[in-house]
């Protein structure tokens, strides 16, 4: 392998394949990047992946390629170098030499040493075009749901956020058993992406391959009917890991579309089917997939309330400010509490003995309506608060312990529910 490529480039290539790169793994192979070099009539490709079992991120740049082949080599090392290259337009120059990946920069050089590129698994290709979806959009409302999602590892549900593909809305679902966050944004199912220049980069002749991705529970097949010919006929459900979701949402693409696959189910089997299978995301240069939870979600509509005894609506900065503040005095077993009446909302915590505030506010609460308190964890609030990007924001409510709702005012398509904690 021999190529030359643009400094900015190549870091830009390593730092986006290093996402997938594990903190900690038995299998050495896995601690590298993988470079692969190919070229055609129309010029040359740099592909830089990365890959963890669970997830894989992969970069293609343009380069001027002189040999093509594959070279694995310490990811983290690798990492490192790209971003402490020396400036000044220099370019970089890779080639394999013997047992070793030669870099030079400019007046810099170095020589990293090869991982066999026979003990790589074999990278997942991306599974078949669902849709396509705003880059920007789609990183706001996952980053909206990350924050409820569990982590607690014994209860896998817990730490996923669910995809809903419809041929109307994109929705996205997680809880922690204590909150729920729901959003729902629109998207373009059956959407392709731009073919790609240049051949397909290849690992080497007949890498060892990983685990083979299974269909995952809840999720319809997209080769099965779900998706044809640009329709969806019934809803293509996801359980995705929301850190690696936040993390590839968030990181893929800079005002892009991102063109959102999922794996074919080969079985036939539909929503509600056990294992785990392969959703997969690109945005120009970048591609990322990842292993579904193989777990079932909850039952999550019926824990709305079907109708609400009041609302009152206020000012979302203020108001998050105000919680920010009570939480300094509040201990982590103390809730704050929100008490409205005709046009005020007072938010105090703490009682007689310990340490205690209170701010009030003004808020749209009717004069005629029944003036009501709800405790909650400060944290929570500040969490559904923070998520909402409304100027103003409207608490829905039905009694003291009932799950109550923050939703945007003029509403996009976000709801965040939590529990009030019970008051002594």
């Amino acid at each position: 392998m021999k190529l030359r490529i643009p400094r900015e480039a190549l870091a830009e290539a390593v730092s986006w394949a290093a996402h997938a790169l594990p903190a900690r793994s038995t299998v050495p192979a896995l601690a590298g990047l993988l470079l692969t070099a190919s070229q055609d009539g129309a010029g040359g490709m740099l592909a830089v992946s990365g890959f963890d079992f669970e997830v894989s991120a992969r970069f293609r740049a343009g380069a001027e390629v002189a040999e093509p082949g594959a070279a694995l080599v310490p990811g983290r090392l690798l990492s490192d170098l790209a971003r402490a290259l020396p400036g000044g337009g220099h370019d970089v120059e890779l080639a394999v030499s013997g047992s070793d990946l030669s870099l030079r920069c400019g007046p810099a050089g170095f020589d990293l040493p090869l991982v066999p590129v026979e003990d790589y698994p074999r990278l997942p290709s991306l599974p078949p075009v669902l849709g396509s979806v705003d880059g920007a959009l789609f990183a706001e409302a996952v980053a909206q749901v990350a924050v409820v999602a569990g982590r607690d590892e014994t209860l896998p549900f817990l730490t996923g956020i669910r995809l809903e593909f419809t041929a109307d809305a994109l929705r996205l679902v997680a809880t922690d058993r204590y909150r729920l966050a729901v959003r729902d944004i629109a998207w373009e199912p059956g959407s392709a992406p731009e073919p790609r220049t240049g051949p397909e980069p290849r690992t080497g002749p007949e890498p060892r391959t990983g685990p083979e991705p299974r269909t995952g529970p809840e999720q319809t097949s997209a080769a099965g009917g779900g998706a044809a010919g640009g329709r969806i006929e019934e809803p293509i459900v996801a359980l995705v890991p929301a850190r690696s979701l936040h993390e590839i949402a968030r990181s893929l693409t800079k005002g892009e579309r991102v063109t959102v696959s999922a794996a074919a189910d080969d079985t036939g089997t539909r929503a509600g089917s056990s294992g785990g299978g392969l959703i997969g995301f690109a945005a120009g240069e970048r591609e990322a997939t990842t292993r579904l939870l193989g777990a079932d979600f909850i039952t999550y509509q019926s824990i709305f309330p079907s109708s609400y005894v009041g609302s009152a609506v206020i000012e979302r900065q203020p108001l998050l400010d105000a919680v920010r503040r009570m939480a300094l005095v509040a201990d982590r077993h103390r809730p704050v509490r929100l008490a409205f009446e005709a046009g005020r909302v007072s938010v105090d915590v703490g009682a007689g003995g310990e340490a205690r505030g209170r701010q009030s506010l003004a808020a749209g609460f009717p004069a005629d309506a029944e003036p009501i308190t709800l405790a909650a964890n400060a944290s929570y609030l500040v969490d559904g608060l923070s998520a909402l990007t409304s100027d103003e924001v409207e608490l829905h409510y039905t009694t003291p312990t009932r799950p109550a709702v923050l939703t945007g005012r003029g509403g996009d398509g976000y709801r965040y529910l939590f529990m009030p904690l019970r008051q002594n």
